[in-house]
Order: structure tokens, then sequence, then C-alpha cells
């Protein structure tokens, strides 16, 4: 090796040995800085209605001619999040408000009435409540007829519903004289619940 190759060895190593020889401290600097995050949920509004009846149908059975009200019924669950309250509405689904059956026109049907008298022809809703804070239509109470335009069954005026759900008693009532032909009449209904603002 050559006497060059030799000092630039030599001079390699002492430069090693003096970066070696450095107190850490010197350039083990410790920095930190810090920031605050929210986390922050924002619960959507929901409401749902669902009927206990099977397949969402209330059989009427025991249809007699010249009879008191047969009667169908259904228990309604309201569930909300809504701390204002809701209010529940039923609607006929179409301009139909009549029981028919498949392929027959309204005028051979069972009217929509309110007066369900033993000896004609109607079929109409009423609504009943056990559930302390809900407050059942005066006029839905009563037998009332259905009609295309919405009418108010139920209401809450504060307070979200337990967790179980607020319960609303559904009940059809049809009643039925001679000219009525035996068969399967039906007509679908639209029930909305509605979260108040």
């Amino acid at each position: 090796m050559s006497k060059m190759t030799k000092t630039i060895a030599a001079l390699g190593v002492v430069a090693g040995l003096g970066v070696a020889a450095l107190p850490l401290s010197s350039y083990a600097t410790i920095v930190s800085d810090s920031t605050t995050v929210t986390a922050q949920a924002i619960i959507g509004e929901a409401i749902s209605v669902t009927a206990d009846a099977t397949d969402d149908t209330v059989k009427i059975e025991n249809v007699t001619a010249n009879q008191e009200a047969a009667t169908g019924s259904t228990v309604l669950t309201i569930q909300t999040n809504n701390t204002n309250g809701y209010n529940v509405t039923i609607k006929d689904a179409d301009a139909v408000t009549a029981l028919t059956t498949d392929g027959a026109d309204a005028d051979n049907g069972i009217p929509a009435s309110n007066a369900l008298t033993k000896g004609t022809k109607g079929w109409g809703f009423k609504t009943a409540t056990s559930t302390e804070g809900v407050t059942v239509s005066a006029a839905a109470q009563a037998y009332r007829a259905i009609e295309t335009g919405t009418q108010t069954i139920a209401s809450r005026a504060s307070d979200a519903s337990v967790t179980d759900g607020d319960k609303i008693d559904l009940t059809f009532g049809v009643v039925v004289d001679s000219s009525i032909a035996a068969g399967t009449y039906s007509d679908d209904v639209v029930i909305t619940a509605t979260t108040n603002s």
C-alpha cells in the first residue's frame, strides 16, 4: 500500500472516532407538539311504524249480511328518537276508497262509511291506545270512513317513545247487506308516522 493510502485511512479512523466520541445529547433534542381533535357524532332523526298483522293484512272474517259490524285489528308500533313527538296519519292508497274484489268496480264494492249500521253496507276504521303520552284523535275513536286525503289518527306532543315503542290499536269494521255478493273484498291504506319539528 502506498504512503498516501495509509495516511487517508488513518485520517478516516480518527474522523470516525471523533464523531463517535461526541455526546448523544448534542444532537438528540426532543421535540413535541399537540392538537385537540373533537369526536362528534351527528345522530339523524329516525321514526318507524310497523303493524303486527301477518303480511300487513288485517283479515275481517265471518262477515254476514244484516249483522253487527265484523272486525279485524292490528297493533301499530311507533318508535322514534325525536324528543318533539310525532303524528300518525292514515289515507287510502289510491282514488278508490271502497272495499272491492279483484277486477270489480267500486259501485259493486263496500263503500267507506262513518256509520257501520246493521243492515247497511260500509267499512271504516277506529283507533285506541293504552300508551301513556299518546293522544288518539277524538274523531278516530269511533268508526270513520277512509279518505284519499290524510287523517290524523294519533299523536304525541313531546318526548321520544320508549324503546319498545308506542302502541296504537287500529281496528277495521265491516257491515254488509244482502246486495253484496260472496267473495273477498279489500282496499289498501297507507299509515304514515311523521316526526314533529
